[in-house]
C-alpha cells in the first residue's frame, strides 16, 4: 500500500473517531441530554429540518430500518421531545413534529457542538484552519463525484437550505447539470 494512502487512511480514521467522540458523545453529556442517544439526536434533527415528515421518510433519510426509525420515534415521543400528529388528508399517516423541549435540546446540543469545535479550531494556526477547510471541501467534492448516490443521501440527511457555496449543491450541479430542487 502506498505510504501516503496509508497515512490518509490512518488520519481519516483518527479524524472520524475524534469528531465522533468530541463532537458526539462528549457533547451529549455537556448539553445535558440525559439518556438521549446520538441516533435519537440525529432523528430529532432530521424531523426539525424536514417538517412535516413521517416515520418512513425518517427511515429513508437516516438510512436506518423502518423498525429502528419507529423505535427512535417511540422513545423520543415518550421523552416528550417529539409529537405525532395526524394527517388531516390521510388518517393512516402520522406526521412528526419536534416539541418545544425537543427544540430546546437541539439548541443546547448545537451550542455545545459549536463551542467544542471553536475550541479545537482556536488552537490551530489561521493557515491550518484554511487548509483544513480546503482539504475537507476537496475530499468531499471528490467523494461526491465518485459516488452519485452519496450526493442524494448526504443532501437528504443534511436538510439545510441549499446555497451556492454548499459542496453538496455544487457536486449535484456538476453531476446532474441542475440545481437541487427543494
Amino acid at each position: 500500500m502506498d505510504m501516503h494512502l496509508r497515512d490518509v487512511e490512518m488520519l481519516g480514521d483518527l479524524f472520524a473517531e475524534v469528531v465522533g467522540d468530541h463532537l458526539g458523545l462528549g457533547m451529549l453529556a455537556e448539553a445535558e441530554a440525559g439518556d438521549v442517544t446520538l441516533t435519537q439526536i440525529s432523528a430529532l434533527r432530521y424531523v426539525a429540518r424536514h417538517s412535516p415528515t413521517y416515520v418512513g421518510r425518517l427511515s429513508a433519510g437516516l438510512a436506518i430500518s423502518f423498525p429502528a426509525a419507529t423505535k427512535a420515534v417511540d422513545r423520543l415521543v415518550a421523552k416528550k421531545l417529539l409529537d405525532r400528529r395526524g394527517d388531516p388528508d390521510d388518517r393512516r399517516k402520522e406526521g412528526l413534529a419536534v416539541t418545544e423541549a425537543g427544540q430546546a435540546l437541539l439548541d443546547r446540543v448545537q451550542k455545545v457542538r459549536t463551542r467544542r469545535l471553536e475550541g479545537v479550531l482556536e488552537r490551530m494556526e489561521s493557515a491550518e484552519r484554511r487548509a483544513l477547510t480546503r482539504a475537507l471541501r476537496g475530499f468531499l467534492t471528490s467523494a461526491f463525484l465518485t459516488d452519485n448516490a452519496l450526493v442524494a443521501r448526504t443532501c437528504e440527511r443534511c436538510g439545510c437550505d441549499c446555497f451556492d457555496a454548499c459542496v453538496v449543491y455544487q457536486a449535484h450541479v456538476a453531476l446532474y447539470g441542475e440545481a437541487i430542487s427543494p
